[in-house]
């Protein structure tokens, strides 16, 4: 990767390094990926503990169903996260990644130490929070910061910080045992540290501080009137069914495994290795697919028709990996063999919108425009576990409760159809 500094007549303040500026946004979003992931790993020892605790009896249906719950509060906390990309707009994108940072590592720790359900739902929300608001900064930061000729290839590989992270959370697993579920949460809080090097290091995007002065007159209204409506909603429309989709199919894989094993007779402790791999098998998919997007984008030209194949690309990988798979065939071993390309295809179009959603706005609203969209879409989001929860609970059907949702992504194809194409254009100003 060049080091150049990006080309600004602005005497004011160091120039941006595109390295500096790229590994920042990356670190930052690889850490929360890291955050995130972690639940997921845990989410059965720690239920059984937190459901005991609260006097329930920590049987299938209730791990699916409180699992799910929780997770949707933590996705509701993500949802109100727009609130740090208006900040950003305002105050600086790095100030508001240093702030959001801080936020998510102290609130996963307090995760480690809940008590109740009830407890263990207010930490998760908080971190949720925190969490959510790191994009909405960072994302704006680098394509700010970066030249054009460079844009599109940095942008699309900051989303390979997010398998990465839920990497280092599949490595952070292997410690259950040794540090149980409560001590993996304490890992959370080690992302703080980063901030002092944000701070340090890397400073506000010029093109953020040319526009800074517009975001006074122009206000949230702006988004939400004229054609910007259009693009608007369209954007939160779509970031509404990757979300939804990606966390209601993907967040049930290593519940499905480990549920499937026991109940053959395969020890918890191993039942929890090999869901542990199944992460493996996921997010190297994903990192693919992110890997290869600059090249994916290029080639297919326009973002609508790339987010078509996507989209379409998700639905058939779901119904592979748990109908035929994890259903029909009741085959454990080649459902870990198709997470591969259902992490490729749901997790990887993120790399896509990575690069398309700040394409949307102009800079001075770019924050809390690509913020919105991805936080109003959580909303959305935040049902999907709930949901395939409480399916699995009336069905004791993981595979068919998860095949019922997946059909999002045909509902989103209208909305790919409203956004405006913006490929072969330079980011707004």
């Amino acid at each position: 990767m060049q080091s150049t500094a990006v080309e600004d007549t602005d005497p004011n303040g160091p120039p941006v390094s595109p390295a500096r500026a790229f590994w920042a946004a990356w670190s930052g979003w690889m850490l929360d990926g890291f955050d995130s992931g972690l639940y997921i790993f845990v989410l059965v020892p720690a239920l059984i503990d937190l459901l005991h605790g609260s006097g329930l009896e920590a049987t299938k249906g209730n791990i699916a169903q409180y699992g799910g719950y929780l997770f949707s509060i933590f996705m509701l906390g993500w949802a109100c996260s727009m609130f740090w990309g208006w900040l950003a707009d305002r105050i600086g994108r790095v100030k508001v990644m240093c702030l959001t940072i801080l936020f998510y590592s102290f609130a996963t720790a307090l995760c480690g130490v809940a008590w109740s359900l009830t407890s263990f739902a207010v930490f998760r929300f908080l971190s949720g929070f925190g969490i959510g608001g790191e994009w909405a900064a960072g994302t704006p930061m680098l394509q700010e910061s970066v030249p054009e000729k460079m844009r599109i290839r940095l942008a699309s590989w900051l989303h390979t910080a997010t398998p990465i992270g839920g990497l280092l959370a599949v490595g952070a697993s292997f410690l259950v045992p040794l540090v149980g579920w409560r001590g993996v949460f304490f890992l959370g809080v080690l992302p703080a540290l980063l901030t002092v090097w944000l701070r340090q290091s890397v400073p506000e995007p010029k093109m953020w501080k040319k526009a800074a002065p517009d975001t006074v007159h122009t206000g949230i209204g702006a988004m939400f009137r004229g054609p910007q409506a259009r693009t608007t909603w369209a954007a939160a429309s779509m970031m509404a069914c990757i979300i939804f989709g990606l966390w209601s199919c993907t967040f049930w894989a290593p519940t499905l495994i480990v549920s499937r094993l026991t109940a053959s007779g395969v020890p918890m402790a191993a039942a929890q290795r090999t869901a542990s791999f199944s992460g493996l098998m996921l997010n190297g998919g994903t990192l693919l697919a992110c890997g290869l997007m600059p090249w994916i984008a290029t080639l297919i030209g326009p973002r609508r028709r790339a987010a078509t194949i996507f989209f379409l690309g998700s639905l058939i990988s779901v119904f592979a990996a748990y109908v035929v798979a994890g259903e029909i065939l009741n085959s454990v071993t080649l459902f870990i063999w198709l997470l591969p390309p259902l992490g490729f295809f749901t997790n990887g179009v993120f790399a896509l919108f990575t690069l398309w959603l700040p394409e949307l706005f102009p800079t001075a609203q770019r924050s809390f425009g690509a913020g919105f969209a991805f936080s109003l879409g959580r909303i959305l989001g935040a049902v999907g576990p709930t949901l395939v929860g409480g399916l699995v609970a009336l069905t004791g059907s993981y595979p068919w409760a998860i095949a019922a949702v997946s059909v999002i992504y045909l509902l989103g194809l209208p909305a790919i159809a409203l956004a405006p194409e913006t490929a072969g254009k330079a980011l707004p100003a």
